[in-house]
């Protein structure tokens, strides 16, 4: 079953359980299934395309009020703090459960109703999602000044309003058309003139029928007449509408389905442009390396035709490094022992500290199987016990050294005195790391 290209599924509670209509509200709703089951879950065969659902009247609470403005933008404010001094704080990740609606407008004035969705029990949704939620009261025309009552879902429901318009509804507490319900009715109207909220008191009520069993009796009319207090009449439901725009009313459950669907979405977006990231990255390095393979061919030709002169030149480089430590002039034995004379603390002739020994090797050690260049200098050396103090200045020198700066390890170990001679003797040795 499908519907006609911008028909529109309107799933409505009816008399006894849910119903299927279809169309539009250019070219009117059509009945396709009166199913009988009270369970929205239960209702199969729904036509594919758009699907909206009109909430029961049991399901929804009213709380109509007059705001003392007619600036629309602060409107939806002022029926959360109405529906707050009501006592009535909906839970934040409970769906869109309230809404408002505004019945009249004046100057300095605003009658409008504030209605909250109660949260919905399983079952009460049907298998396919729904892309719209608005109320039943609102998709029937109502009969201006007069209060209209009807079946829905089992249960007697009553409503004041115009059409296209719903000033208040409730469900009856009676299952029966009798004198009670007539009573509560006649309750509910007085209160909203007590409130002010009803400018005219509804001279009589018209009960929907829909040729069924369900429709109420001779004897329930006369008895709800009783308790209303005035005149009772029966007429055709009339066939629904779709109000424009819709509510804003959004059950938890399809509230949460939408999220989780939107973030499949966002993830699946994602990963499509992370696969398209990833095949464009491929794309790029297959170039990179066609590129790269055409350079290393070309390079690998150059190499060939370079071949035995490269041979040659690998070889005398192999040689020069061989012959490095002897044309390292800045390790030259002259050169370092200029530079260990200038760091000596002596000054003004007096030669406060005297060299012995200076020993000065630059060639290759083995360290760890390898060969390893490792320039090294020993400087020995004797002061007189009354010059002790000019060591450190010496030590000092040799750190500082401009000549010798290439000599970044040094011990310089304590002096000990030679008994034989009676001067203080030293031997400090200092490493080098080669800048080639």
């Amino acid at each position: 079953m499908s519907n006609k290209k911008g028909d529109l599924t309107l799933f409505l509670p009816g008399t006894d359980g849910w119903e299927v209509w279809t169309g539009s509200n250019a070219s009117g709703f059509q009945l396709k299934n009166a199913s009988g089951e009270k369970i929205a879950l239960n209702v199969s065969g729904l036509p594919s395309g758009g699907l909206h659902m009109a909430l029961p009247v049991r399901q929804i609470s009213a709380l109509p009020f007059r705001a003392p403005t007619s600036d629309i933008a602060l409107l939806g404010d002022l029926a959360t703090m109405h529906l707050e001094q009501n006592g009535i704080r909906p839970a934040l990740d409970g769906g869109q459960l309230t809404d408002h609606f505004v019945y009249g407008t004046e100057v300095d004035s605003t009658l409008l109703t504030a209605v909250l969705l109660s949260p919905l029990e399983e079952g009460q949704l049907p298998r396919r999602s729904p892309q719209a939620f608005d109320l039943s009261v609102r998709c029937l025309p109502l009969v201006e000044e007069n209060v209209v009552i009807w079946r829905e879902l089992g249960r007697w429901v009553f409503a004041l309003g115009k059409p296209g318009q719903a000033l208040y509804f409730q469900c009856l507490s009676s299952e029966h058309l009798d004198e009670r319900a007539g009573n509560e009715i006649k309750l509910a109207i007085t209160q909203l003139q007590i409130q002010g909220l009803l400018e005219e008191v509804p001279t009589g009520a018209v009960i929907w029928t829909n040729e069924s069993a369900s429709d109420a009796r001779p004897e329930e009319i006369e008895s709800i007449s009783r308790g209303l207090g005035g005149q009772v009449q029966t007429v055709p439901r009339p066939a629904p509408t779709w109000p424009t725009p819709p509510s804003r009313l959004l059950p938890a459950d399809v509230r949460a389905e939408r999220v989780a669907k939107k973030n499949r979405r966002n993830r699946n977006i994602l990963i499509a442009a992370l696969v398209m990231a990833y095949l464009g990255l491929l794309a790029f390095l297959y170039l990179r390396l066609d590129e790269a393979k055409k350079e290393a061919q070309i390079a690998q030709n150059k190499y060939n035709d370079l071949g035995p002169g490269v041979a040659e030149l690998q070889e005398h480089e192999a040689k020069w490094d061989e012959l490095s430590p002897v044309v390292m002039d800045e390790y030259y034995p002259l050169e370092l022992l200029l530079g260990v004379y200038r760091a000596l603390p002596n000054e003004n002739g007096v030669r406060y500290v005297r060299l012995t020994t200076v020993e000065c090797t630059n060639q290759y050690k083995l360290n760890d199987e390898q060969l390893v260049l490792e320039p090294t200098i020993v400087i020995e050396g004797q002061t007189s016990e009354e010059n002790e103090g000019k060591i450190p200045d010496f030590i000092q020198n040799l750190k500082e050294s401009n000549d010798l700066n290439t000599f970044k390890e040094w011990s310089f170990p304590a002096q000990k005195k030679d008994n034989r001679s009676g001067f203080m003797t030293f031997k400090y040795e200092g490493k080098a790391i080669p800048q080639f």
